[in-house]
Order: structure tokens, then sequence, then C-alpha cells
């Protein structure tokens, strides 16, 4: 079977961790594979949103432990021997492609989420968590350097002192506790996650996504931005980008009927 069972179907892209023997550990060809899928799906506008989920149990609790697999041979020449051994370049393609991707991107969170599956799941737009789901971080504990982006992103969701808890203490979060900090939108009964995750889904893919797309890289894009800097930065986005929907929400309006966005 293969490590990532990528699926499109009605205005969705779902990219499937498909190793639940390992709990979805990731490896170097399913980074690789899921930073391709994720920027091939900017250029195709049939779809709408991107979804990650775990087959199995679990969404993803981590790296694979026993065998990371071949080392990617776009980054032949930067794995250099020693002591810290080969440098995260794969996972930080893969979080940074999620990170920056156009559309919007949804984590289904299911039972352990840890690692870098925390941070892709950071990564994304959404975090969609099931009641029994339990996210952590255990690196600090494994003695290992952290150099995937969490350090940037955890403390921008939930601030410093939550932030600290689960990078340097290793907490481990129930759902409702991860809810009420912020770190996940929405927190489903085990029973119903299914139908509601994909109901929250389903919403998100009917949404203007050109709009979506422009609002939300001004978003990351001024996080750290002085005020007056993200005026203008707004302001020459703003300028330089056509968002055609425009036109179907006003004539929405003024039929009194919901708008029906082609994402263009």
């Amino acid at each position: 079977m293969p490590e990532l069972d990528v699926r499109k179907t009605d205005r969705k892209l779902e990219i499937v961790l498909n190793r639940p023997a390992e709990e979805n550990r990731l490896t170097y060809s399913m980074m690789m594979l899921i930073r391709d899928t994720v920027i091939e799906s900017q250029n195709d506008p049939d779809i709408r949103a991107v979804v990650f989920r775990g087959k199995g149990t679990h969404f993803c609790e981590g790296e694979s432990r026993q065998d990371l697999g071949e080392w990617p041979t776009e980054f032949a020449g930067r794995a250099p021997g020693g002591g810290h051994g080969a440098p995260p370049l794969p996972q930080q393609a893969m979080i940074s492609a999620v990170r920056s991707c156009s559309k919007p991107t949804i984590a289904l969170l299911t039972g352990h989420t840890s690692g870098i599956g925390l941070d892709l799941a950071c990564a994304s737009d959404h975090r969609l968590a099931s009641k029994s789901a339990v996210l952590s971080d255990g690196r600090v504990k494994e003695a290992s350097h952290v150099a995937t982006g969490i350090t940037h992103m955890l403390p921008r969701l939930i601030g410093l002192s939550q932030a600290t808890r689960l990078i340097l203490l290793g907490d481990k979060l129930p759902a409702e506790e991860a809810l009420s900090m912020g770190l996940v939108h929405e927190v489903y009964s085990d029973k119903d996650f299914e139908k509601q995750t994909k109901e929250f889904i389903d919403t998100i893919a009917r949404l203007a996504t050109r709009s979506y797309s422009i609002i939300k890289e001004q978003t990351i894009e001024q996080l750290d931005m002085p005020y007056e800097w993200a005026l203008k930065h707004s302001l020459a986005v703003r300028q330089t980008n056509v968002i055609e929907d425009r036109m179907e929400a006003a004539d929405a309006f003024r039929e009194k009927r919901d708008p029906e966005f082609s994402g263009r």
C-alpha cells in the first residue's frame, strides 16, 4: 500500500497519511510527496480545500523512528555526516509548502498528534479534533532538535506561555484543553467526527477561495510587521489582485440568494 493516499473528490483534495501500523509516522518520501501535492493543488481550480488526515487511529506521531528512507536527491550534497545527522530540509520543505498554500488547509486530528505531526497541524489553517484526540511534542524528552518551524508558529497561535508547555515541557493536551487555548478550532465527539468535519470542510470548499487566499497571505505576512507597514502591504495586495467572485457576491445580494462562488 502507498504511504500516502491522495484523493480528489467534490472540490476537495484529501491527503491521507497511510502508515497506521506505524502511527502514521512520516518518511522522507511522504514529506516530499506532501510538499509536491500541496504545491500542485494551487494550480488546480477544481480544488477548493486541502485536507490532511491519518489512516486508522492516529493523525501522526511524528517522524519514522526506524527508517526515514532514502535522502531526497534534490538535497544531494546537503546532508553532512557527524553527530547532528542530516538537516531537516525535507521537513522544512513540507511545512513551508503547507503554510504558504493558497488554498484552505484543514487538519483532522484523531488519536495522537505529536512531533512533526504537530508541526503539520499547526501549519494548516484549521485544526479539527475528535474528543479523544491528544496533542503533544516530546522532542525535548527525546533530546532532539526542533528546526521545522514549530518554535515560530506555536507561540503565535497560543502565546509563549502555553507554547512552552508543549515545546519545552512536553505536556500532553487533551482536545478540549487544546480548544480552550485556541490551538484547535473545533472539537467533535468521536461518534460524529466524520459527519461534522465533512460539514465544516464542505462549507470551506464553497467559500470565495481567491479572496480567502489573498487575506490568508496578508495575515501571515503581516504577523511581524509594524501596523503602518501592514496597511501599506494590504494596499499593495489590493491593487495587484483581482477577485472575480466579487461580482457574484454583489449579484447574490441583489437577488437575495446564496452566492455560488467559483473560487476565482
